[in-house]
């Protein structure tokens, strides 16, 4: 049994001048779904991408 659907971000306690956190009024985000498996060979074009564009196209 998978805990992920149960967490959530926990509320931080107001600064002295009552302001809150950026992190409490966040809004939702798309929903993740974990039930179904991916293909790898995307997951790893996917990551491919994301590390170029880290490193500046630089190989």
């Amino acid at each position: 049994m998978s805990l992920f659907q149960y967490l959530q971000l926990q509320p931080i306690d107001p600064q002295d001048d009552g302001s809150v956190s950026e992190l409490d009024t966040y809004e939702q985000d798309e929903v993740i779904d974990l039930t179904q498996d991916e293909d790898g060979a995307a997951l790893l074009q996917e990551w491919e991408e994301i590390t170029k564009d880290l490193h500046g196209n630089v190989q």
